[in-house]
């Protein structure tokens, strides 16, 4: 349990620095508005002279869910973020004031595509048009007549976005960013953990006897034994660890996938420093933390998938800090009077389910 509290106060961490950004573009006082069904589709919002519709939203709101629940998990929306408890404000609730933000960031960025010399090309535009048929033919019936929704506004929305990306490439041209694979590092191991303490009814921690911490070395000795045995004699199903948990009835641990800091954080700088000796494939003797015993595997000393996806993130919020001044000057210039969510529909945005 620990060590999953641990993990998550990692995610809750970014949200606490992205309720700062967010928090800059909030504002109240602005009388309710009507909503406004137009023949293109019932409208999200308006900005400056872009009119974004309930199709479009949807298209982000989805794009934004899939990448932060590849990065955080499935869980993250259940999250509350601990200042707010009294509240209730969610994770959710500022992911949708994101989710505009961007739309927002990619029509700015789209007004000065012509000022940058930016076009693109005609096989960029087949390969958005065979991107866009795709995406929709993986919608649903229901999800189509609901958002209202063509294959032409997902060929728009990804349209303006591969406009937009050109444009903030050209701004940054003279001083690219670049996250490197080590910077963005996360590692995949697998922790056989033998709890030596229980959660008692009302939640406090119970260390277990010294009896009771015997009997649990003895059983992460048994398993080393039998994961090293496995081994030597290449038998595969007894190799597997996961299996061996199961067999030890273990309830903590499991597949952890964590950058080097949160590794050093939640176990430690000596635990931090065996994994990194390891190679792919390794298994650990046991090993002792302050909450029992370990017997680690490494999957993946650096997780491809896992490290794409945070370098993703970690560029995302580098470019958005240093284009910050930029896009504040052009928004102004656009649409003086935009903010969130007075300037928003909200019961039609509040439509769009993002769990």
């Amino acid at each position: 349990m620990l060590y999953i509290k641990n993990k998550i106060s990692h995610r809750i961490a970014f949200f606490l620095v992205l309720t700062c950004m967010l928090s800059l573009l909030t504002a109240c006082g602005k009388e309710k508005k009507q909503n406004i069904v137009s023949q293109d589709g019932t409208i999200v919002f308006q900005y400056g002279d872009n009119v974004v519709r309930l199709g479009e939203t949807y298209i982000y709101v989805n794009t934004v869910k899939d990448r932060y629940e590849l990065q955080y998990g499935e869980d993250i929306w259940q999250m509350t973020l601990p200042e707010d408890a009294e509240t209730g404000e969610s994770i959710l609730a500022l992911t949708k004031e994101e989710v505009i933000t961007e739309i927002v960031k990619v029509k700015t960025l789209c007004a000065h595509a012509e000022e940058y010399g930016v076009k693109l090309s005609d096989l960029e535009l087949e390969q958005i048009q065979l991107d866009a048929g795709e995406f929709y033919s993986k919608l649903t019936d229901e999800d189509i007549e609901a958002m209202e929704i063509t294959e032409d506004i997902v060929y728009q929305v990804m349209y303006e976005n591969a406009v937009a990306k050109l444009v903030q490439n050209k701004i940054l041209e003279s001083d690219p960013i670049e996250i490197s694979d080590e910077e963005a590092r996360m590692t995949t191991f697998y922790d056989m953990y033998f709890a030596c303490y229980s959660i008692n009814e009302s939640g406090n921690v119970v260390p277990y006897t010294e009896e009771e911490k015997e009997v649990q070395y003895e059983n992460a000795l048994q398993a080393c034994s039998t994961l090293a045995t496995a081994s030597m004699d290449e038998n595969k199903e007894a190799e597997n660890i996961e299996n061996l948990a199961a067999y030890y009835k273990l309830e903590e641990g499991g597949n952890m996938t964590l950058t080097p800091e949160e590794i050093v954080d939640t176990y430690g700088q000596e635990i931090h420093d065996l994994l990194y000796s390891m190679e792919n494939g390794d298994y650990s003797t046991v090993i002792e933390s302050e909450y029992g015993y370990h017997v680690f595997q490494m999957i993946h000393l650096t997780d491809p998938e896992a490290t794409k996806t945070r370098k993703d993130v970690m560029t995302k919020e580098a470019i958005d800090t240093r284009l910050s001044d930029t896009l504040t000057q052009w928004k102004n210039e656009i649409d003086p009077d935009f903010k969130y969510p007075d300037s928003v529909y909200m019961d039609v945005y509040d439509t769009i389910k993002i769990q």
